[in-house]
């Protein structure tokens, strides 16, 4: 039987946390910072999650939020040239 990933629930508070972060943040700090104890292959199908939908990245200090949400920086993509 195939492993679950990570509930709607678990994705939604890693993302909270990620969010507020300003710096990159180790898995260990993270599962640390997360108000729910959450097993590691959890996180880190939580993590492969977002890299795929590219909200995140992920390096040698640890994990970072990417993800622009600001509607003024989105307007102001819509009229750069493209090559």
């Amino acid at each position: 039987m195939k492993a679950q990933g990570p509930t709607l629930s678990t994705l939604h508070m890693v993302e909270g946390v990620l969010r507020r972060l300003k710096r990159p943040v180790s898995l260990n700090r993270l599962k640390i910072l997360l108000p729910r104890k959450v097993m590691h292959s959890t996180l880190r199908q939580a993590i492969e999650h977002y890299k795929r939908l590219g909200c995140l990245a992920e390096g040698s200090k640890g994990v970072l939020w990417v993800l622009e949400d600001d509607v003024a920086f989105w307007k102001a993509v819509e009229h750069w040239d493209r090559a």
